[in-house]
């Protein structure tokens, strides 16, 4: 399966949708990967992840 560079993704800090591509930074979290325009969001996510995910998406997990 090859990876789609191009599919868009939402930054859950600052609620950005930009191309995987575009992205700055991303970080594994619950066996998922999140994806980050700034290194600073991706700081801010893994320092409380539970408080950027949407509640429906923890239902999930």
């Amino acid at each position: 399966m090859t990876e789609n560079i191009d599919e868009p993704v939402k930054d859950y800090v600052c609620g950005m949708v930009k191309p995987k591509s575009q992205m700055e930074a991303q970080t594994v979290y619950k066996g998922k990967v999140y994806f980050f325009c700034a290194e600073d969001d991706k700081k801010m996510f893994e320092a409380h992840p539970d408080a950027w995910i949407p509640n429906q998406e923890k239902d999930t997990m």
